[in-house]
């Protein structure tokens, strides 16, 4: 059976640590579980394992998978299963989900439906996974092109973030997860805005990790505050999908064209796209959406849309969780920190966007 959480675990299952290894084994050892399986991609087997390595005495029975969105899949969905069934997993089984927000969505998915519900773990080890995809219980798997089209919210028994995992990122991961760090700040507070973009490295300046943790550790009470309010998803927490609406259906149409599309990518297209329509719809401030705009650019790599792929993107849209009677639904700002859930955009609307869009990332 699904656990369900109330709004004090909410807040009380995520430790921000720096030393993982003492919490994990604490958590071990408090717990009475007949068998211990750690789920990994083969980067996070290679670089973050022998981290928590020492955790375990014994026989650890380790999954590997292929790292890529394009194994959030009922395929590797099933691999899972099988090796839990092979290996005489229990209810009274723990499954520890080490990695990025493939692997926490798709373990935490895995870890929920087995036998109705065995307990899991998520120690996220990417800043994406670790700000943004483990927290929240939001769980599941792409569906053909579509993304987290099946899935379930369940909230795992214990979240673990460290920033030494960050340090095991290439740069493009890194990139990725500081879009749901702006998407953060644009949410909900225009100083912390400020903050991530002066901090933002060049290639030539080495990052500052002790600084960066700080701003994690915002990101993360940000994420919080939203979660604890609303869940479930049914009202406020919406807002968290901000750059979401567009920027999925970006990333649906990169796995349908079988092209690399980073998730923290296609949101910073989306936010962009989202910014354009909060000005046209909700008087969001033409200077602040600029200025943003340009600093998002300069961040993240241009991506043009062309002219063929405009339909299939509304197509895509229409998929989207947030719907509301077959129209396309999506998070606007007022201003920042001012967020506007529920707005039904238009097909015309939606082409005016990506036009301007396109215009602007030349």
């Amino acid at each position: 059976m699904i656990k369900r959480f109330d709004n004090k675990h909410i807040n009380n299952n995520i430790t921000f640590t720096f030393d993982v290894k003492d919490v994990l084994s604490g958590f071990i050892l408090s717990n009475k579980f007949d068998k211990i399986f750690i789920l990994t991609d083969e980067n996070t087997f290679k670089y973050c394992f022998p981290i928590v390595k020492s955790c375990f005495i014994g026989k650890k029975n380790i999954l590997k998978i292929k790292s890529g969105e394009e194994n959030k899949s009922i395929i590797t969905l099933h691999y899972i299963w099988d090796f839990l069934l092979e290996n005489r997993a229990s209810r009274a089984s723990l499954l520890i989900n080490l990695g990025g927000g493939v692997i926490t969505d798709l373990g935490g998915f895995a870890a929920s439906t087995f036998k109705r519900g065995i307990d899991f773990i998520n120690i996220p080890t990417s800043l994406l996974a670790q700000i943004d995809a483990s927290i929240g219980g939001k769980t599941g798997i792409n569906y053909g092109c579509l993304k987290n089209e099946i899935g379930i919210i369940n909230f795992p028994q214990k979240i673990i973030i460290d920033p030494i995992f960050i340090k095991t990122l290439e740069r493009c991961e890194f990139i990725s997860g500081y879009a749901e760090m702006i998407k953060h700040a644009l949410l909900f507070d225009e100083n912390y805005l400020d903050e991530l973009f002066i901090f933002f490295p060049d290639k030539n300046t080495k990052i500052d990790y002790n600084y960066l943790s700080v701003m994690i550790s915002k990101s993360i009470d940000i994420k919080k505050y939203f979660v604890k309010k609303d869940p479930f998803d049914k009202n406020i927490r919406k807002a968290l999908n901000f750059g979401h609406t567009f920027g999925h259906a970006f990333e649906s149409l990169s796995i349908k064209k079988n092209i690399k599309l980073k998730h923290g990518d296609a949101v910073a297209q989306g936010m962009i796209c989202e910014l354009f329509l909060s000005n046209k719809k909700r008087n969001f401030s033409l200077k602040k959406f600029l200025y943003i705009s340009e600093k998002i650019i300069n961040i993240f790599e241009k991506k043009n849309i062309e002219e063929a792929d405009i339909n299939k993107l509304i197509k895509l849209m229409l998929y989207d969780k947030k719907n509301i009677s077959n129209k396309i639904n999506c998070t606007l700002l007022e201003n920042i920190a001012i967020p506007v859930i529920n707005n039904i955009i238009t097909d015309e609307e939606i082409r005016e966007t990506l036009f301007f869009y396109e215009q602007l990332s030349k």
